[in-house]
């Protein structure tokens, strides 16, 4: 079975982004995105803004160097300013276990393997649920 390497992975993704026409930043470790969040959160602070003016949506690989993104997510909901923020796990990693953990970890939603339909459905359901700040189950797309 072929396997794509990281950085094929994240090409794809980029491109997907853009075709959907979403503004956003990429990161290589989970540990230069987690410190990027952290900028982030300290301008709007000093800025005296919500954080969801400078972070709409965290979409994160569970795979990655530094940082998995488990922990990335748990980091992201056990801080107090970061919490709100919707984060989408996507992974070519499946199987219940690790729905299991990605619901310990309190992501918002979560895509198994790269397909960009399901990828942008999920993403669209998270974001209107932030707006309207409800809660919900995990909203998950399994690709056969």
């Amino acid at each position: 079975m072929w396997r794509k390497t990281p950085k094929v992975a994240r090409a794809m993704l980029e491109k997907g982004l853009n075709a959907m026409g979403i503004p956003h930043q990429m990161h290589v470790t989970g540990k230069d995105a987690w410190e990027r969040i952290q900028q982030l959160a300290q301008e709007a602070e000093a800025e005296g803004k919500p954080i969801s003016e400078k972070i709409a949506l965290v979409l994160t690989d569970l795979e990655m160097p530094e940082m998995d993104g488990f922990t990335l997510t748990r980091k992201i909901k056990t801080d107090e300013r970061l919490k709100k923020i919707p984060v989408v796990i996507h992974s070519s990693l499946s199987g219940s276990a690790n729905e299991d953990h990605i619901r310990k970890v309190k992501a918002d939603g979560y895509v198994a393997k790269f397909e960009i339909n399901e990828l942008s459905s999920v993403i669209q359901e998270v974001l209107e649920r932030a707006a309207t700040n409800s809660q919900g189950p995990l909203i998950s797309r399994k690709s056969a």
